[in-house]
């Protein structure tokens, strides 16, 4: 009988060094795979950018680009990511049919790209009903282009209804951001990747984030009907998946910081305490160059 204790009293102790163990495995190489896929989607970026001259616009501008409303701009570098099957059909679509809503025709909209969605973000790796369009399926998206300090600052690379060339990055690429992280909201109206409108129009909280967004104070702005989100700044913080007004500001799933794709190409880890830096590091040729 004292043998069975001692055995069972063992292997406790041994489940209770072996488990945390596993699961800060787990969690390393999580960080690391969306490491490597933000690193992807960089390496898309940049052939964009050298075969076209110019990065693809935050989000496309209906009043220059009436044919494709409000593409987002992980649509374009779709075959740079060797997904040239749904590029395709949203070209076919949008030659049907200019507004990305409506599916069919569009039906990438309803499609997960593995290559925008942390392996953390559960929210984002199944199509998911939205809301504001009658329920209809929407793909999600665990990334977020970095627009500059909020909406209203568009000082950014990726930008609403602007293609940035990597030139223009007077700061240096290395000292730039480019995309960060941030879970689709609890509602699933934002953190789209195909499309979406963002607020007044500009993409914010859907496919684009300034480092330090506020609430629009417009009629119907979810944030502030749905989430009573304040006004006031959000900056990189902490989050949980069950607050609307986390949208409004970079975080991830992973313990202490996000990753964040500079325009250099390389991902670094930022720990949540490096937060007021990140407006030094969002515009593209403001002069603010932070220095490690």
């Amino acid at each position: 009988m004292i043998e069975l204790l001692v055995a069972i009293g063992m292997i406790v102790i041994l489940l209770g060094i072996t488990l945390p163990a596993v699961q800060w495995a787990r969690m390393a190489a999580a960080r690391l795979q969306c490491q490597n896929q933000l690193k992807q989607i960089g390496l898309a970026l940049h052939t964009f950018e050298a075969a076209q001259g110019f990065l693809p616009a935050g989000k496309s501008d209906p009043s220059t680009n009436p044919k494709q409303l409000e593409m987002s701009w992980m649509v374009p570098i779709l075959p740079h990511l060797e997904q040239t099957i749904p590029w395709q059909e949203s070209q076919r679509a949008y030659r049907i049919y200019n507004t990305p809503y409506m599916n069919p025709p569009h039906y990438p909209f309803a499609k997960t790209m593995a290559a925008y969605v942390c392996p953390l973000d559960e929210r984002a790796s199944r199509p998911r009903n939205a809301p504001t369009l009658q329920g209809a399926l929407v793909g999600m998206t665990s990334y977020l282009g970095v627009s500059g300090v909020d909406y209203r600052s568009p000082t950014g690379v990726l930008v609403y209804g602007k293609r940035i060339r990597l030139a223009e990055i007077t700061d240096g690429t290395s000292q730039t951001l480019c995309v960060g992280e941030r879970p689709p909201s609890p509602d699933h109206n934002f953190g789209w990747w195909y499309t979406g409108v963002g607020q007044e129009g500009s993409g914010s909280a859907d496919m684009l984030l300034g480092v330090e967004e506020r609430v629009a104070q417009t009629p119907h702005n979810k944030f502030i009907t749905d989430g009573h989100c304040p006004d006031q700044q959000y900056p990189f913080a902490p989050g949980r998946l069950d607050e609307l007004c986390d949208s409004l500001h970079f975080w991830s799933l992973h313990a202490g910081g996000g990753n964040f794709l500079f325009c250099d190409g390389s991902v670094r880890f930022m720990a949540y305490e490096s937060a007021e830096i990140l407006p030094l590091l969002a515009s593209r040729n403001e002069g603010e160059v932070h220095r490690e």
